[in-house]
């Protein structure tokens, strides 16, 4: 049973090429004047904070910072801004004998 004859799956794959086209040109004929789609783009920021000036005061530390979030945390303090961009934030300066570790 060597011959030319197809094994039933070929069999079944040769008949979805067969009619495959038919349905491709099925639905490509339905609004053919017209067409709609869905582009949707996701582009990621990540946050950046960055410290442009700091400068002592009498009461503590004001720091210049760019940031292109809305709020940012300093010493467990989250401090909001109305938008992106460059602000001042006032640190009060920490108690006589009282040890501030900070990354800025």
């Amino acid at each position: 049973m060597t011959g030319n004859r197809l094994r039933p799956a070929h069999a079944a794959l040769a008949a979805l090429m067969a009619f495959a086209p038919l349905a491709c040109v099925a639905e490509s004929t339905v609004g053919t004047g017209s067409a709609t789609a869905r582009v949707r783009l996701v582009v990621v920021v990540p946050p950046v904070f960055q410290v442009l000036r700091a400068t002592r005061t009498a009461e503590g530390l004001d720091y210049l910072v760019w940031t292109n979030m809305r709020s940012i945390t300093i010493g467990g303090r989250e401090y909001r801004f109305a938008r992106p961009g460059e602000h001042t934030v006032h640190v009060p300066e920490a108690p006589v004998g009282a040890w501030v570790v900070h990354g800025l």
